[in-house]
């Protein structure tokens, strides 16, 4: 425990309090409701473990995952409970696809499904992402492949696109910022800034205590295949909330929601509903 104490006040620069030393390398209590819940688990091999359980609480369907991403890890707890930006969330590239509707939206589920890359789609309802309410692409750059990589990536999926939906369609997704190349996930450019500044912080001391006491979760090689028609009930719901007329084609409905009787000029007859008065 000592040497981690000189690493971490090393790493800070400064002489830290006592209280200040325990805060950075406690890994207890940022989780400790996580392991009240059971959704981790503290082993008798001092591990702390992530339940080897197939996630359906989610509104992105996966074509293809990628296994050298631990996101379960790296983000949802290491970001979301430590407070930390995780070294490899920095070699994470990807690319951010918007469909129009959600017609569209299931056409490309399926055409990524087709392509076998690294993908998923879905729902945006993240509120801090000032796009609530519409729809979301990803593909996923070959891991630690850096910028050029990335942007020979996004050639490889942009001329697919093309092949698929034409290449004026696509040429207006890229002028309109609704197809482009990212680093890293949002969470992390709303906590730590433009992602181009990312490599002027280091987390790595916390990082690699973390990394000493959890577990890698259990990653599934392929999509769960009824959370794939799940989700397609999902999306329908979601446009007919959001009022995404596309949505008409699916509910063989006129309109969305449930239509008000209009009276300002209708042909109802004015006596037919006059006022009761008290009926007591």
């Amino acid at each position: 425990m000592p040497q981690i104490l000189t690493s971490l006040e090393e790493e800070q620069g400064e002489k830290a309090s006592f209280y200040d030393e325990l805060l950075a390398i406690d890994i207890i209590d940022p989780v400790l409701q996580l392991i009240i819940d059971r959704k981790v688990t503290v082993d008798i091999d001092e591990k702390i473990k992530v339940p080897s359980l197939i996630s359906v609480n989610r509104y992105f369907t996966f074509s293809c995952l990628d296994p050298d991403r631990k996101c379960g890890k790296w983000l949802d707890i290491y970001h979301e409970h430590y407070k930390i930006l995780p070294p490899p969330c920095k070699k994470c590239w990807k690319l951010v696809y918007k469909p129009y509707t959600v017609v569209e939206l299931i056409e490309i589920q399926k055409f990524q499904s087709q392509l076998n890359l690294p993908a998923k789609c879905g729902l945006e309802n993240r509120d801090y992402t000032s796009d609530r309410g519409s729809y979301r692409a990803f593909w996923y750059c070959p891991y630690d492949c850096g910028l050029q990589g990335g942007r020979e990536h996004f050639q490889l999926v942009k001329t697919a696109l093309e092949d698929h939906f034409g290449k004026e369609f696509i040429h207006n997704k890229i002028e309109r910022d609704h197809f482009y190349l990212k680093r890293g996930c949002t969470e992390l450019e709303r906590d730590f800034g433009p992602s181009d500044q990312w490599d002027q912080i280091d987390h790595s001391k916390k990082f690699n205590i973390l990394e000493s006491v959890w577990e890698d979760p259990w990653n599934p090689t392929k999509e769960f295949p009824p959370l794939v028609y799940t989700n397609y009930k999902r999306w329908i719901e979601y446009a007919i909330a959001y009022g995404d007329q596309s949505v008409l084609q699916y509910i063989k409905g006129k309109e969305l929601g449930i239509p008000a009787v209009k009276y300002q000029s209708s042909n109802h007859k004015a006596e037919d509903f006059k006022p009761k008065g008290n009926t007591v």
